[in-house]
């Protein structure tokens, strides 16, 4: 051995095992697992408090606590794409922060594929693979765009059955099969021309279904919010039941006061619920909001109510109007105000005897939504 090679080699030996040292601290960062690490799903529950409290400069110091715990993992990231879409909310695909959002769920996605790769069952990878594309799929479909969600529909059912085995090792699955049980029943019998297309789909059950998404509710922590909040939009929709509804939408906005998605949810349910003194009392501590959501929702409101006092059916008429201009700015994302506002002016124009314009505000609120306790409320004479 010359000289060389006698040197050389212990040089190698140091530089492999500094090598192996680095590599090893990369793959174990990457492999950092969340689900056993009590400490770190503490961190993400303050977090996502923060982010839905609307209190994003605490929610983003926490996130990079995260990010630098857990370099490589796709935890981080989903949660900076969430503290993206609440600190922009609402965020319209015409802003500059709504492909911030996309791109940070579609990295999420990434380092999720990053796992999966290594393990299809990999429980962190799946669940973070279907959840970035479902997140990214529903503020598409929120903003009127739901040919953007068709290539991830794919992945996104296959994740979800998935989801139906990783449960018991991640309760955050619980949210997913819940929602799969109980949608792939109830949506079809909705909306019986989707039938065909379903009746190909592993079959659901409605109770299992409640039943899983109130597990959720009690045992998850990245989506808690969403769990109480889909319970409280199947009590809508479904289950026709606006005391539920209002229950869960309570409860969001106790735990969020600060949040004015929550906050019109809950508006809107009380206000056909006809419990004027609890919507006053709300939008009492809603004054400071300056932000054009917010004064579309406290526009609604006084119109709705204004409606509801004998003499006082112009300033209605004009609230709504206002509303619609309001929600107009807001896209599809807003339809919901829209469809409030065209049915009270419907019911303004049939107590004048109006019929033909009563009759068209009704079929302009029917096009924005389903919710038949807008579409069936009635004029306060014919209760």
């Amino acid at each position: 051995m010359t000289l060389y090679n006698s040197y050389l080699c212990p040089m190698k030996q140091v530089l492999t095992t500094l090598v192996g040292i680095i590599l090893s601290t990369t793959l174990a960062s990457s492999q950092i697992s969340y689900l056993d690490r009590p400490d770190l799903l503490k961190k993400v529950e303050h977090c996502l408090q923060h982010t839905y409290g609307f209190s994003f400069s605490e929610a983003r110091s926490i996130q990079g606590e995260l990010s630098e715990l857990t370099p490589g993992h796709p935890a981080p990231v989903f949660l900076e794409a969430l503290i993206v879409y609440w600190e922009n909310f609402p965020l319209l695909p015409s802003e500059e922060a709504s492909k911030e959002f996309t791109s940070l769920m579609d990295l999420s996605i990434d380092l999720a594929r990053d796992y999966i790769k290594k393990d299809p069952n990999d429980v962190e990878g799946v669940f973070f693979d279907l959840y970035g594309r479902a997140f990214k799929a529903m503020y598409w479909a929120d903003n009127g765009r739901s040919g953007k969600v068709i290539s991830d529909l794919g992945t996104m059912y296959r994740q979800t059955k998935k989801g139906f085995d990783l449960q018991e090792q991640f309760a955050e699955f619980y949210f997913s099969t819940g929602l799969y049980n109980y949608y792939i029943e109830a949506f079809p019998e909705a909306h019986p021309a989707y039938k065909p297309l379903l009746s190909f789909m592993h079959k659901g059950d409605l109770a299992l279904g409640l039943k899983q998404l109130n597990h959720a509710i009690n045992h998850t922590v990245f989506l808690k919010v969403e769990s109480i909040l889909f319970m409280s939009l199947i009590q809508l929709n479904y289950e026709k039941d606006l005391n539920t509804a209002a229950i869960y939408a309570e409860r969001l906005v106790r735990a969020y006061p600060g949040n004015i998605y929550f906050q019109g949810h809950l508006v809107n349910i009380l206000l056909h619920q006809h419990r004027f003194e609890k919507v006053r009392n709300l939008l009492s501590k809603t004054v400071q909001q300056e932000d054009p959501y917010s004064e579309m929702i406290r526009t609604l409101a006084s119109a709705f109510m204004a409606e509801n006092n004998q003499d006082m059916n112009n300033q209605a008429g004009s609230g709504y109007m206002l509303t619609i201009e309001f929600a107009d700015t807001f896209g599809p994302f807003a339809d919901i105000y829209k469809a409030m506002s065209y049915m009270g002016l419907s019911r303004l124009n049939e107590k004048m005897g109006l019929h033909s314009k009563a009759n068209k505000y009704a079929r302009k609120a029917s096009h924005l939504t389903a919710y038949s306790f807008i579409l069936q409320e009635q004029s306060p004479g014919s209760r």
